[in-house]
Formats: structure tokens, sequence, C-alpha cells
């Protein structure tokens, strides 16, 4: 084979592989009234979360950090929310402080019982185009995003969660 016909063959390879790769490869972001995107997190004992461990219940993620002190309050609230209507909504503390941040020590200091979770690499915190904590999203059963809050959850909005039948 020539070197032309050869140099040709490899551009148009390239230029496939790059339509492939940006085909396939489609970056999730969140968007209401579409399905949620997944999680990329871990949980304090280091195994891996998927959505798809809550199919079928209502999911609230909670982003927070641990340097956020309205996040560790509503983190609180959050719990006392959970223990008063047990099975209501399934609750996802996102920590985004990344790898080195302690964040046991931080739950254990705030003797948080709910389920936390690492965002590690931030990967959930770009799909949810997360802009600031504390932010939280809520999930239907069958999967699709309904919900977002940008900065703390109100009165209201955790009794519409946690006890609609009340609104």
């Amino acid at each position: 084979m020539n070197p032309q016909r050869l140099n040709k063959l490899a551009k148009m390879l390239g230029i496939s592989a790059v339509v492939f790769f940006s085909v396939s490869c489609k970056e999730e972001s969140a968007q209401i009234g579409q399905p949620a995107p997944e999680i990329a997190a871990f949980d304090l004992q280091g195994n891996k979360a998927s959505l798809s461990d809550w199919q079928g219940k209502t999911v609230l993620i909670n982003f927070w950090s641990e340097t956020c002190g309205a996040c560790i309050a509503e983190l609180r609230t959050l719990q006392q929310w959970a223990e008063k209507y047990p099975n209501q909504v399934q609750l996802i503390a996102m920590n985004i402080d990344g790898e080195k941040a302690d964040t046991q020590a931080i739950v254990t200091k705030r003797q948080l019982t709910l389920p936390v979770f690492k965002d590690q690499m931030k990967i959930t915190a770009e799909r949810y185009q997360l802009v600031g904590t504390p932010t939280s999203f809520v999930i239907d059963p069958s999967g699709k995003l309904i919900y977002k809050f940008e900065s703390l959850l109100s009165e209201k909005d955790l009794q519409h969660l946690f006890n609609p039948t009340k609104n």
C-alpha cells in the first residue's frame, strides 16, 4: 500500500473513532423530567452504589460538603424526617469533598445514621451539574428526575416529600 493511501486510511479511521466515541460515550447530565443520571459513588465501607439499588422508590440525593454549616444542619433535619417517616423516601447523602476528606469522622462526630456516600472523583456532581451545596435532587420511583432544590429544603418541601398525604 502506498504511503498516501495509508495516510488517507489512517485519517478515515481516526475520524471514525472520534465519531464513534462521541456518540457512544454521551455524557449524562441531569434534566428535570428525564431519567436521572447514574451516580458514581461509594458508601463509607467502599461498596459501589447504583441508583438501581433503590429502583421503585422515591430517592432524595442531597449533595453536601463538610465545610458547609448549612449542609450539616440540613443532614440532621433530613435524618429526623427519615426517622419520623421511614420507608417514604430513600435518602442519599452525597459528600463531594473528595477522596482525601475523612467523611467517616464527620459522620461519627455529627452522629449521622443516614446513608452517606462519597463522590470521590466528583463525577456524580458533574453529571448533576452541581453549582454549590447544599443541593438536592428528587428521583421518582420510575427513575425520572422530578425536582432540583438549590439551597436548603424548606419545611413545606420536606412535608411534601416525606408525608404527601398531609398536603
